[in-house]
Order: C-alpha cells, then sequence, then structure tokens
C-alpha cells in the first residue's frame, strides 16, 4: 500500500507533464503548418492567382478544418458584439491571433475575453489594467502565454481606441 502510494505520487506529476508538453509541441507543429499555408495564400494573392476575399475564404476554411469543424461558422453574437465595436471583419482578427501562435480551437473563446477586456478598456481609459479572473481565464483555462495575452491586451486597446 506504502509503494502504491508512493508511486502514485511520483508518477502523476510527470504523466501531467508529458501531456502539457505533447499539446505543446501540438501547437507548434500547428503554428508551423499555419505559417506555411499564410505564406502560400499571400503568395497567391500577390500574384493575383487569388482575390482577398478568395483568401479570407481559404483561411476560414483553414481555422474551421484545424479547430475540428467540417463547415465554416461564425458565432453571429461575437460577430455583432465586434462589429458595435467597430470591427467588421473577424477574419483578420483571427488571422493574426494563429500569427501568435493561439490555436485555431480557441479563438472564439479568447474572443469573447477580448469582448470583456475591450470593454474594460473602454471604461477604464488611460487606468486600463487587465482584471486579474480574465488573466486567470486566459493563462489557466486557454493555457495562453504572457506574450499572447499582452497581445490581446495591445489589441483590446487599439479595438478601444486608446493610445499605448
Amino acid at each position: 500500500m506504502k509503494h502504491t502510494l508512493k508511486v502514485i505520487i511520483l508518477v502523476f506529476p510527470l504523466v501531467l507533464i508529458a501531456q502539457r508538453s505533447s499539446s505543446l509541441k501540438g501547437q507548434s507543429v500547428n503554428n508551423v503548418e499555419w505559417t506555411q499555408f499564410r505564406e502560400k495564400i499571400e503568395r497567391a494573392v500577390q500574384r493575383g492567382d487569388l482575390t482577398k476575399k478568395e483568401a479570407d475564404e481559404k483561411y476560414s476554411q483553414y481555422r474551421s478544418k484545424m479547430s475540428g469543424k467540417r463547415n465554416v461558422r461564425q458565432d453571429p453574437v461575437i460577430v455583432e458584439n465586434f462589429k458595435k465595436l467597430g470591427v467588421d471583419d473577424l477574419n483578420e482578427l483571427k488571422n493574426n491571433m494563429l500569427d501568435k501562435g493561439i490555436p485555431a480551437d480557441q479563438l472564439d473563446a479568447v474572443l469573447g475575453g477580448m469582448l470583456r477586456l475591450v470593454h474594460a478598456a473602454r471604461t477604464d481609459g488611460d487606468k486600463f489594467e487587465m482584471n486579474p479572473r480574465i488573466e486567470t481565464y486566459f493563462k489557466d483555462r486557454l493555457e495562453l502565454t504572457n506574450f499572447q495575452i499582452e497581445y490581446l491586451i495591445d489589441v483590446a486597446k487599439s479595438i478601444a481606441n486608446l493610445t499605448y
């Protein structure tokens, strides 16, 4: 019994660490794949083989595929709320998030958190600081890095029309 407990106490953290590192490796592979895909599409746009609209459609299809969805679908509530804030097209915002390494399957969750950031930035003005609960949501639940969170803060400030 004592040995079993010791084994569990020693092995369990190692299993958790292995799972976390394998998910991070998967994210880096997805990042490389996204970067290559984006470069290919941008080259096609520059050559005139694709229009910007066609490229946006391909990006949407790619994001859907990477998040495990068959069809391209945007959350109408998120779209409407961002339109009220002056962001008419979320495609570029989502593409930039993928550029920063945010996984495709988390984009809608990140956008929901960003809405809160933008509203807080507008309310607080130049004294804006991220609410610790939102920071915990980004770090613990979505497992974003500090670099990614700083990027989201900068974008939120930009959408809120604050200078920084």
